[in-house]
């Protein structure tokens, strides 16, 4: 596969790095684990291979030999030889066959599966590209004009599958319900921002990435100053900087931080967050750990659909 035109940023996830973050490792791999699960499903890898993230708009990529694949999550208008291209399932594909992805017309980002894995470094168990660290993935950055891409794969062989529609995703950018847990400082917060929380329509802002999504709405107050030594964060952690504007650590973000640590984008819900577009809407749902545990293993069903 070549790049003809890269996309705004194009990388290969997988489904992460872990057991590095004492290290000051992140998690990096995919935003949206369901739609790599899905994508991975459809050309027969298994659910945690990597795959290319294609993020807010895709480009236009060329492949030099006959190939299996398949494409989820955001709409990007795809297009195959200049004919529209159909999402959620197999598709063969031959040499000097042209894949064009567009921007995104719902969602964010887009998921393309070939079949087998990219002749690429394997570091640290994982094939994940960590921009920030320049290492993983293909050269430790976003797939560039010109960039080609092997696929250890000799004999393609297709599996002919669909995705059923009550495993794909919808996409809204008006009504989002992001469920959390509390975090260790959600006592810290006033009494009136914790009362308001849920009720508090927040807005996607532009000035998000693979770190972190930005929230912009009503400001959340402590009670009191509040200092924290750094202290330890994962992917889906709400952050609260002084200006009270939450933030929420994603695959990419640093593994310890000084901010209040007020809540925790629940796993089943990490994907779809992810997928909100910029000035999207969304309010977030307080639930407890249990119910945090039955949605997650809800969640792993529909990603595994064989």
């Amino acid at each position: 596969m070549q790049i003809i035109k890269n996309g705004l940023l194009t990388t290969i996830q997988d489904a992460g790095r872990f057991g590095y973050r004492h290290l000051g490792i992140p998690q990096s791999g995919v935003m949206d684990s369901r739609a790599q699960s899905h994508a991975n499903y459809l050309v027969g890898n298994p659910s945690d291979a990597p795959v290319l993230e294609c993020s807010f708009y895709g480009g236009i990529f060329r492949f030099e030999q006959r190939q299996i694949i398949a494409l989820t999550g955001a709409d990007m208008k795809a297009r195959l030889n200049d004919l529209p291209c159909e999402m959620y399932r197999s598709i063969e594909v031959y040499s000097g066959d042209t894949l064009a992805l567009t921007y995104a017309q719902t969602g964010t980002r887009t998921y393309v599966a070939v079949q087998g894995l990219p002749d690429i470094e394997e570091l640290m168990q994982s094939y994940s590209t960590y921009i920030s660290g320049g290492f993983g993935g293909f050269r430790g950055r976003a797939l560039q004009l010109g960039d080609r891409l092997i696929w250890k794969n000799e004999s393609p062989k297709n599996p002919n599958r669909i995705l059923a529609e009550y495993f794909r995703p919808y996409f809204s950018i008006k009504k989002n319900i992001i469920r959390i847990v509390r975090g260790p400082e959600w006592e810290y917060l006033s009494t009136a921002s914790r009362q308001g929380f849920e009720k508090t329509l927040y807005q996607v802002h532009t000035d998000s990435n693979r770190m972190g999504i930005r929230l912009a709405g009503k400001s959340l107050k402590l009670k009191e100053k509040f200092s924290m030594i750094s202290s330890a964060t994962l992917p889906g952690t709400i952050q609260l900087p002084a200006n009270g504007q939450p933030i929420v650590l994603m695959q990419d973000g640093q593994t310890t931080g000084g901010y209040p640590r007020i809540g925790k984008v629940i796993e089943a819900d990490l994907g779809r967050l992810a997928q909100i577009a910029p000035k999207g809407n969304l309010h977030f749902r307080m639930v407890n750990e249990r119910e945090a545990r039955q949605l997650f293993l809800h969640e792993n069903k529909k990603r595994f659909t064989m």
